[in-house]
């Protein structure tokens, strides 16, 4: 399936999240599940072709593949290094991943 980042130009955040849609307009539909606010008009889906097909991927997994492309993200003060910074490995991912979500969420049946 088709991935898509979704945002609000607007947002000073800079929030976005990645969906998977046949269509644009299925990919604009799903900004509520992110909570991404917006006039229909003014919300944005651009193409991830790079995350194409990954819509099976728990969610752990699906963000440990967002980070690596440089995604970054932060809940509360703890935020997760950039995969390229100097001394980061993927240990560092996975105690960010459990002190965040702990063994909820995890997705990946541990």
């Amino acid at each position: 399936m088709k991935a898509w980042i979704i945002s609000n130009p607007w947002d000073d955040e800079g929030r976005q999240a990645l969906t998977f849609a046949d269509t644009r307009n299925e990919a604009k539909s799903h900004a509520g599940w992110f909570d991404i606010e917006c006039d229909w008009i003014d919300l944005r889906a651009i193409r991830a072709k790079t995350f194409d097909d990954m819509e099976n991927l728990s969610e752990k997994e699906l963000m440990r593949m967002q980070w690596h492309e440089d995604w970054w993200f932060e809940y509360g003060n703890d935020r997760l290094p950039h995969f390229d910074e100097e001394g980061v490995i993927e240990q560092t991912f996975d105690d960010w991943w459990s002190r965040t979500y702990g063994n909820e969420g995890s997705g990946d049946g541990q």
